[in-house]
């Protein structure tokens, strides 16, 4: 996806995206800050036939060709929309199954580009693989704990061989470890299910906005949500052993939980169940260490980040809703 370019005046961005929709270049207009309103075109290739339109739009923006283009990229969607219903009355496609799914469920649609999810999905396996006996493969049940290796140490908030407090590795310049947690996983159920939610969230996410947004976002709701969890153990004076992609999984959930509702311009989708699902898992979590729930809830759930889930949510929800509140008026 790259930007077109830059036009001051939100209706007319408006019009000529939905123009260059109605033409089949797929384009989306979305605020630039104060510069104005910038369009962006999914397709590279089609970028010298949009741009051309740009310059033509800027000298003509009157053009009987414009005035109806909202109503011209309707029907064309409609139309567009027609057919992939019929074609999936017909057609199942494999190859997509991993990346599809129901329509609005957060997993639907054709396969996504999302380079930046899938690199975060390889890290947490592999890193999981090179720490094994730290976190996928360590027994709980074990009368003793081997030592734990320098990779698992180094990723950790806090190294517990080195750190007297939980804040002391980052006062040390350390700060890679304000990130670096967020690919620690305790067992295969949790970094299968993290997996899944970082792809169903975020693949959707980086599809539409680009893979340097996908980053960004990421980064900024790792340092939160690490952050956030370890204020938390600092004032409970507890370890600083913690971990999971599950800060981030929650900001993503409500970045498109934001958007879903509150920004019809977005194009994102998310389900109703997805949404209780998610919502549900929050509440149990929380519900788990909070008497009289905890004497039901602790031998089904094990220990979770809780701060961690609450920050990133909170977080990726803020920042999904900040640009609707600066949105000049149409």
């Amino acid at each position: 996806m790259r930007q077109l370019g830059i036009i001051t005046d939100e209706r007319e961005a408006e019009r000529l995206a939905a123009w260059l929709v109605a033409q089949r270049i797929e384009a989306h207009a979305e605020e630039a800050g104060e510069a104005g309103f910038a369009i962006w075109v999914r397709d590279e290739d089609q970028l010298p036939q949009a741009r051309a339109a740009l310059e033509h739009f800027r000298a003509n923006p009157q053009d009987p060709r414009y005035q109806n283009a909202e109503r011209d990229a309707a029907e064309f969607q409609r139309k567009e929309e027609a057919k992939r219903r019929d074609a999936q009355k017909n057609v199942v496609q494999m190859r997509s199954r991993w990346g599809s799914g129901l329509p609005g469920s957060g997993m639907g649609g054709p396969p996504r580009r999302a380079p930046c999810v899938l690199t975060l999905i390889g890290l947490s396996v592999l890193l999981g693989i090179f720490t094994y006996s730290d976190t996928l493969g360590f027994d709980e049940g074990a009368t003793e704990r081997p030592p734990p290796s320098g990779i698992y140490r180094g990723m950790l908030l806090a190294d517990p061989e080195t750190a007297q407090s939980i804040w002391d590795n980052i006062a040390r310049g350390q700060v890679w470890r304000t990130i670096t947690p967020i690919f620690i996983h305790f067992g295969w159920p949790h970094l299968v299910f993290n997996m899944i939610c970082l792809y169903s969230f975020g693949s959707q996410i980086e599809d539409r906005r680009g893979t340097r947004f996908m980053l960004l976002l990421v980064l900024v709701l790792a340092v939160t949500s690490n952050l956030g969890q370890a204020a938390e153990y600092a004032w409970r004076q507890v370890g600083g052993e913690f971990g999971g992609m599950s800060g981030v999984a929650y900001g993503l959930f409500g970045y498109l939980f934001v958007k879903t509702r509150y920004d019809n311009r977005s194009g994102f989708h998310l389900s109703p169940v997805t949404s209780f699902m998610a919502i549900l898992w929050f509440v149990l979590c929380i519900a788990r260490d909070v008497p009289p729930f905890s004497a039901l809830l602790q031998n089904a759930i094990p220990a979770i980040a809780n701060s961690a889930h609450a920050v990133g949510l909170i977080v990726g929800a803020a920042l999904a809703y900040a640009p609707l509140v600066l949105r000049k008026p149409a």
